[in-house]
């Protein structure tokens, strides 16, 4: 019964530990910064004037009872900013970088509702000046 207990605890602490956010801080000299995790919530301040790409690899079960991983882009990312800065994650596939208006702490959260997954995702947000974005 006691070792019952004990493992119900250490699987509490691990799925709340799902639901934190994670800070971005990316290295100086980088523009891009990874994470490999359950949480799905990330934040960090960004300049403004900069272009956001986000690309996510995420593992699910599939209909046949296996895994499968689905790779999707910064157009299905929920992204909050300063100001009321909003970005919806049902964008046209096309509509993948994301500007930065003004300077402040961004907020990306791969669902709509709710944080933290039941498989590990990968998610990878590069960050780049608006002008050079555009030659992409």
């Amino acid at each position: 019964m006691t070792r019952l207990l004990s493992a119900g605890a250490v699987l509490v602490g691990f799925l709340s530990a799902a639901k934190a956010d994670v800070q971005i801080n990316m290295q100086p000299g980088s523009q891009c910064w990874s994470y490999q995790g359950l949480d799905t919530r990330f934040y960090g301040n960004f300049a403004g004037g900069q272009a956001l790409t986000v690309g996510i690899v995420e593992q699910q079960l599939n209909e046949k009872g296996g895994m499968e991983a689905v790779v999707y882009s910064g157009a299905q990312v929920w992204v909050n900013g300063p100001d009321g800065f909003l970005k919806d994650g049902y964008r046209e596939a096309d509509d993948r970088i994301i500007y930065t208006d003004k300077p402040g702490r961004y907020i990306f959260n791969l669902y709509e509702h709710g944080t933290g997954a039941a498989y590990p995702v990968f998610v990878k947000i590069c960050a780049s000046r608006k002008d050079q974005a555009d030659k992409r």
